[in-house]
């Protein structure tokens, strides 16, 4: 089915208000964590679906969307709605077929999300006004994990961990393009601000490979110290951070040369298991959950230095940002 007409339903959002939260999974405790950034202090925690882990902000902020993914025994189909004005949980989402969806991102100025289904091997199209899938895209890939999307929202681009490549979409057209090899364990993927190139990391073969976003052909790759489980841009495109699952460190890339300009040791603040990055909006601030130490580590990009830790809940993984004041309990 093609979904032009569901990218048509795209539409304004009202201003935000001025303030700043960061939305965290913890997904070893099944709830969200509401950080005041202005304070650093974590203002709600609330119960949300089983195994939280990636999360989606809607454009205007008011809305946070939290997959529910899997774990021992659990496989779950379902994502969790929040109002970030008041931290409450304000509805749930069931995916059906779409099972053990992880991967998150949301569509352009839309009430669409664009989220992948591991174990259905897909990418579902959830309309969240609607409250319902709109449209699938099978990968037939095993482990499909991890989705970016170009800046136009035409292309979405997946990391399939256990086939070790990245399948890539047309999303007006609803058609897979191409599967594109990778390497083992391919997991991170992010795209340039620019568009024009795709970044994907292979934890098994720790490097870091390039890809032209059009013609998806392989521009080069770089070997990286330790597994690179998240690759991310920064707003302005001229820097990459990516995080080192084992290794408690975090790299800053130059993204025209690809060698490496900052490191930042994150072990020496006691800080375990690093996972997701987000950066600040305009890339001042940049973001890392520490999942192994129920905390989420601020480095300022001016220096590469940790500026503020912030205390969340047990097994801290998925980052939001919403410029809206979430209100204390």
């Amino acid at each position: 089915m093609r979904l032009s007409l569901f990218l048509a339903l795209i539409c304004p959002f009202a201003a935000p208000a001025a303030a700043d939260t960061l939305i965290v999974g913890n997904k070893a405790e099944h709830t969200v964590s509401f950080v005041d950034l202005k304070t650093g202090t974590e203002v709600r925690r609330v119960e949300t679906g089983r195994a939280p882990h990636e999360i989606a902000v809607s454009p205007d902020g008011k809305t946070a969307v939290v997959v529910s993914y899997a774990e021992a025994g659990y496989i779950g189909n379902t994502l969790h709605l929040f109002d970030v004005e008041t931290g409450e949980k304000t509805g749930t989402i069931d995916l059906g077929e779409h099972q053990a969806p992880h991967g998150l991102k949301w569509i352009g100025d839309s009430d669409l999300v664009i989220v992948t289904t591991e174990r259905s091997q897909d990418v579902a199209i959830v309309d969240i006004k609607e409250r319902a899938v709109v449209a699938s895209l099978k990968t037939e890939m095993e482990g499909s994990h991890m989705v970016a999307l170009s800046p136009d929202e035409s292309r979405a681009y997946v990391a399939n961990i256990g086939s070790g490549n990245m399948s890539v979409f047309d999303l007006p057209d609803g058609e897979k393009v191409a599967d594109v090899a990778v390497g083992a364990q391919a997991e991170a993927v992010t795209v340039s601000p620019d568009g024009r190139e795709v970044w994907v990391g292979s934890n098994g073969e720790r490097k870091v490979v390039r890809f032209d976003a059009a013609s998806l052909e392989k521009l080069g790759e770089f070997d990286v110290a330790g597994v690179p489980i998240r690759v991310e841009f920064s707003p302005s495109g001229d820097r990459v951070a990516v995080s080192h699952f084992d290794r408690a460190e975090v790299i800053i890339i130059d993204a025209a040369s690809q060698k490496t300009v900052a490191s930042v040791d994150l072990g020496k603040a006691d800080l375990a298991i690093l996972v997701t990055m987000l950066w600040s909006r305009d890339g001042s601030k940049l973001w890392v959950a520490a999942t192994g130490s129920q905390a989420i580590a601020e480095i300022e990009a001016s220096d590469w230095t940790i500026k503020r830790i912030f205390d969340v809940g047990v097994g801290s993984d998925g980052l939001g940002f919403s410029p809206i004041d979430t209100a204390a309990r």
